[in-house]
């Protein structure tokens, strides 16, 4: 039953009015059913706000003639009783369509793990004297964080979030009980900022399992050949890659006489060693190679003094110098027997990134790095952290899905993403590395990119450099 009163409080009021002029009926003669409107229907109230009451009948019905219809089966009754029944449904619609939605679900979120050592000494600038600084080196996670805030924009328009998780450990040895531990909360993607030898037990962690690890900022050859983990996309250039494109260029000059000198740490023997493949690779040749100790102890001057290292040998076009601690190479341009070029630690440098680079859209990507970092300039693992973001983000978008599995078979594919330095970059299926441009620059302008014109290749001119699939064992395609 309808409780009273609300009928009239759900009807406005021209429709109550309607309702109540369809059943004021007068008394049908002969059948006695219905006594006067005015002794049922009553207000309280008046028609701005009362309710509508019922009211008994001062005498009884009449019965000296039966209707042949039972009471309450009059039309005008059973039309009252569904007018009311359309009401309440009418009211209940509206009430439901006034209820305020459920909130949206959460959109999906693509999180990306950076994964860094705290105080690593490879970010550490290089100083003389504890005062000067030589080069400024600093961690490349702001390369990253530019290229999230990029992603902002797509952000709104996939419906599908990006965000950033900086995972800073102690020490190497932390690096992969920090990846797994984060795999467990659901994140799949992980940029590495650590060491080589950080790789290996991480490598064995991490096996058959749905994650893809991009390593940034160590350039081993080791890790591409020896290593070769179907879990690791290499964004930085390799050894081998900075090594072939320093050669292409110095071959397309006719300088094919080389005297090399090696400092004494394992970094320098491995781009020592790096360089030979290149010279064997391109047809130049060696003249001599010579090892050098920095200082200035007088009874070490055969190996600390640039004039005594350079002479005595037989011509040579330029000098290839292996120096990661910077501390003799600064000290050798004019200062050796015969007038020639310097190149690998210093003056002409094979980089994966020069902040003086000016075609492609390099600028852009400059001036965005130069205001996120507060003036930094943009470096070759700045520019590694940067483009893992953006393949992560670009697999997104062409899928349209966060589903790992799809995106990882996007980054993986032959599709190319730029990255600002002319021919696309895209992932060797034998090895992981990320295929790319290699430039070739002073302190201060690019001389040249490479693959340098004429040094060609059966199927992408890029593999040119660096380890092509005959040239390696690792055969992840197979």
């Amino acid at each position: 039953m309808m409780p009273r009163g609300m009928l009239s409080s759900m009807m406005p009021r021209g429709m109550m009015s309607s309702l109540l002029s369809l059943l004021w009926v007068r008394p049908c003669r002969g059948l006695g059913l219905l006594p006067p409107p005015e002794r049922i229907f009553a207000r309280r109230g008046g028609w701005g706000g009362g309710r509508l009451l019922a009211q008994r009948a001062p005498h009884p019905l009449p019965t000296a003639r039966k209707s042949s219809r039972e009471e309450g089966s009059h039309p005008r009754l059973g039309l009252f009783a569904a007018l009311s029944a359309a009401v309440l449904a009418s009211s209940t619609q509206i009430a439901v369509a006034q209820t305020p939605p459920p909130p949206p679900a959460p959109q999906p979120r693509v999180t990306i793990g950076y994964v860094d050592i705290a105080g690593d000494p490879r970010h550490e600038p290089i100083k003389a004297y504890e005062r000067i600084v030589l080069k400024p080196r600093e961690s490349p996670f702001a390369g990253a964080q530019v290229g999230m805030d990029e992603a902002q924009a797509l952000s709104r328009v996939l419906k599908i979030d990006f965000a950033l998780e900086r995972i800073t450990v102690k020490s190497a040895q932390e690096v992969t009980p920090a990846v797994t531990q984060a795999l467990e909360r659901g994140i799949h993607f992980f940029i590495v900022d650590a060491p080589a030898e950080a790789f290996r037990p991480l490598a064995t962690a991490v096996r058959g399992r749905e994650v893809l690890l991009f390593n940034a900022t160590a350039p081993d050859d080791w890790l591409r050949r020896d290593l070769c983990a179907r879990e690791i996309v290499h964004t930085l250039p390799s050894l081998a890659m900075t090594s072939d494109a320093l050669m292409q260029h110095l071959v397309s000059r006719k300088w094919r006489d080389i005297l090399v000198l090696q400092g004494p740490l394992p970094a320098d023997a491995a781009t020592t060693k790096a360089f030979e493949n290149s010279v064997k690779k391109f047809g130049a040749r060696i003249i001599a190679n010579r090892p050098f100790k920095a200082g200035t102890d007088p009874r070490e001057r055969e190996q600390n003094n640039p004039l005594l290292l350079t002479a005595g040998t037989r011509d040579y076009d330029v000098i290839f110098i292996a120096d990661d601690a910077f501390e003799f190479a600064r000290q050798v341009p004019y200062q050796t027997v015969r007038p020639r070029p310097l190149v690998g630690a210093i003056d002409l440098e094979p980089v994966g990134w020069h902040w003086t680079w000016e075609h492609n859209g390099a600028p852009q990507i400059n001036t965005r790095f130069n205001r996120a970092s507060g003036g930094r300039r943009m470096e070759s693992a700045d520019w590694a952290a940067w483009i893992a973001v953006k393949m992560v983000v670009q697999a997104t978008l062409r899928t349209r899905s966060a589903e790992f599995d799809k995106q990882r078979a996007f980054i993986l594919s032959d599709t190319g993403f730029d990255g600002y330095k002319g021919l696309a970059v895209s992932v060797r299926r034998w090895d992981q590395q990320v295929r790319q441009a290699v430039f070739l620059a002073t302190p201060s302008a690019v001389i040249a990119s490479a693959p340098i014109e004429g040094f060609l290749h059966r199927t992408n001119t890029l593999d040119s450099l660096g380890d092509d699939e005959p040239e390696t064992p690792c055969k992840l395609n197979k």
